[in-house]
């Protein structure tokens, strides 16, 4: 917000610098970001907190400078000349949404000259980043901007039946706003209308059809109370933001509308003539009473951090405008309604120490027992993961919780998008890494292998979301660097450097028991993508990017992913290593190579070997796999390593001999497996 300074002088005097000024409403929770020169004297350009509408004012802000310094207040005058005629007898004001509508207030002022603001309004709107248009105008924005307090002026012989409904919009509905704009209404927007149609959008922008122009002689003043949220999501849906819309959605007192109205028609008056109607119109269906909220000297001074006598707590929450009446052991403070974001005692004492001034706050050292400082079960479990995944030569990536629409799975949909890239919250991490994939590939990054560790929202019983942790990754192109000796496309990622980093993760885990089962899923090429379980839960998935959302996301090649379950994988893993000295006898190292149907998974062919060859095995590893003549079709070999060593003694060769026996006695039982030499 632009606050000319010589404007605030209107209000309350001040005797230090524009700087000092500056330095004083910053550390009082009011920014000065920039102090810009302008031909009409020095203007601050204030960033106000989403939880002060009461400084979205030059008022406002003198009312803080005010009990900064400790000086005088002055209010804007409202002194109103009322003329014979009622104003019953010029307009008519119904409130069809009294949700969403708390509060209107209107008064009609008849035979208006409408022309050019005086030089001194101008001059004030223009330093303050508003246009001048005609005085009528003008007043009310001058008004906006005086007191925080959103007001529309209509040509009242442009109403329909002279009469004013403050309604949601009909399926259907169009209106044209003054900025030449016409705009689709639903009936989720607040509108008011005339007997026939729309002739504004509540809280946001006025109709062309019913603006006061140059011929206007009677005009209609609209000072009323929207609820925020109505106005925020119609200002989002519609994609307007204006002056108005920016205030009302982040609360306007209800309390404000008559003396704003009072001060809006003085001026019109003075600057073109008219006749103000006798009385107002004033609908306020539920009256929104100030807060009392009790404040103690002895918790204000231990959360401060020095002495706070009664004394001086009345002195700075009184020269905020609030009340004070003391009691026993507290104060009694009514909080007027202009000041919505005061609803708890911590509220008040913060108040204090920001008008005391937090640079004045003395240096004292900290005293009381101190705790021993710990991660969450949860955070050390993510840095454990987090390790193993960089260890693993992959990259972290930091996505948005909220996504574009994608293939592959259940999506929860953002109610008001403000676009098509951030219309879902993420149900899961690989879209938003294919995304970063996508980005860098059409920047000249092919070769990427990232993570992310998140939060996730998925559905729950009842309609209702879980948000959880997930850890995933994505990997395409290659990990390695092409040499004189190499060849990098032969080093291309593919499915089983995928499943080997998820092996590592469960080897680091200390999860033995993993299994991978082939499965069709949405997302995933269709012969190469599984599931993962242990003990029958479902630890995650790992596959190939399907050609269709590859093509979809524009990826730049074959991309291979893995998502698990975060949860699953704590509640799974043993975060100790265990630790056993190296045998000091000799292994004894023996191939097989195993004739099977090409059907037979190799898990199954895994397991009968560790079943078979007992304690004494040290390391299976699969060397060969081998389709093709003199194999019958439908075969395949897998050639393996098998180590044995025992812990006590040198093994003889009638021992191994003995477990290679009953090796291929179990798979030919249980496969039909046939064997040749290696």
């Amino acid at each position: 917000m632009l606050v000319p300074v010589e404007w605030l002088k209107e209000y309350t005097e001040f005797n230090v610098t524009i700087e000092e000024l500056a330095d004083r409403l910053t550390m009082a929770g009011l920014e000065v970001e920039e102090i810009e020169e302008t031909p009409y004297g020095a203007v601050y350009s204030t960033y106000v907190t989403p939880n002060r509408p009461d400084l979205l004012s030059v008022f406002g802000v003198a009312r803080d400078i005010s009990a900064l310094l400790g000086s005088k207040l002055k209010a804007p005058e409202a002194c109103v000349t009322q003329g014979e005629t009622d104003i019953n007898s010029l307009a008519k004001i119904e409130i069809e949404s009294p949700a969403n509508c708390p509060r209107y207030s209107s008064r009609v002022i008849t035979g208006v000259k409408v022309g050019e603001s005086p030089a001194w309004m101008q001059e004030r709107l223009i330093a303050a980043g508003m246009r001048p248009i005609n005085n009528v105008v003008d007043a009310s924005n001058y008004v906006l901007l005086e007191l925080g307090q959103p007001l529309h002026t209509f040509d009242c012989d442009l109403l329909a039946e002279h009469k004013i409904i403050v309604r949601q919009a009909r399926a259907g509905e169009k209106i044209t706003t003054i900025d030449g704009e016409e705009r689709q209404l639903d009936p989720a927007t607040l509108v008011i209308a005339d007997a026939v149609q729309p002739v504004a959008i509540a809280g946001i922008m006025g109709g062309f059809n019913s603006e006061v122009n140059w011929q206007t002689k009677n005009v209609l003043i609209e000072s009323a109370n929207f609820n925020r949220l109505s106005i925020r999501r119609s200002a989002r849906r519609i994609g307007l933001a204006t002056e108005a819309s920016f205030r009302y959605e982040r609360g306007v007192d209800p309390n404000l509308t008559l003396y704003a109205l009072d001060r809006v028609v003085q001026l019109i008056q003075e600057t073109g003539g008219g006749d103000i109607a006798r009385g107002v119109i004033d609908l306020y269906p539920g009256k929104a009473e100030p807060r009392c909220i009790d404040i103690r000297p002895g918790r204000t001074s231990d959360l401060l951090g020095f002495k706070v006598t009664a004394k001086q707590i009345e002195g700075y929450l009184t020269a905020l405008g609030m009340s004070v009446k003391h009691k026993a052991e507290s104060l009694a403070v009514t909080v007027p309604t202009f000041r919505p974001d005061i609803t708890r005692e911590e509220d008040l004492i913060e108040e204090v120490g920001r008008i005391y001034g937090y640079e004045h706050i003395p240096e004292t050292l900290l005293c009381g027992e101190t705790l021993q400082g710990k991660d969450s079960p949860e955070g050390a479990f993510a840095a454990k993961l987090y390790e193993i995944l960089i260890s693993s030569g992959l990259q972290e990536v930091v996505t948005g919780t909220m996504t574009p629409a994608y293939e592959g799975g259940p999506q929860i949909p953002v109610r008001n998008p403000l676009n098509d890239e951030v219309c879902c919250l993420r149900s899961r991490l690989v879209p938003g890494m294919l995304n970063v994939i996508a980005h860098n590939a059409g920047r000249g990054v092919r070769d990427m292998a990232v993570f992310e560790i998140g939060h996730v929202v998925k559905p729950s019983s009842g309609g209702a979301f879980e948000e959880k942790f997930s850890v995933a990754a994505a990997i395409t192109g290659t990990l390695w660097e092409e040499t004189w000796n190499v060849d990098k496309a032969s080093l291309a990622a593919d499915f089983f450097l995928c499943k080997g980093i998820t092996e590592h993760i469960f080897q680091r885990l200390g999860i033995t028991n993993a299994e991978y089962k082939a499965e069709q899923l949405p997302g995933f090429h269709p012969t190469r993508a599984a599931s993962i379980e242990s003990d029958g839960k479902r630890l995650g998935v790992i596959g190939e990017v399907s050609d269709s959302l590859a093509r979809q996301m524009d990826l730049p090649g074959r991309t291979y992913v893995f998502e698990l379950d975060f949860e699953e994988l704590m509640k799974r893993s043993g975060m100790r290593a265990g630790y056993a000295p190296l045998s000091r006898y000799p292994a004894v190292d023996r191939d097989l190579a195993v004739v099977i149907s090409g059907d037979t998974a190799y898990s199954r062919v895994e397991s009968l070997i560790r079943e078979a060859a007992g304690e004494l095995l040290s390391c299976l590893t699969l060397f060969d796999v081998y389709t093709g003549k003199p194999l019958q079709p439908g075969q395949k070999s897998l050639a393996f390593s098998i180590i044995f060593r025992s812990r006590e003694r040198t093994l003889r060769d009638a021992e191994v001999d003995e477990r290679m026996n009953a090796i291929r006695a179990l798979l030919a039982a249980e496969l039909g497996a046939a064997f040749r030499d290696t």
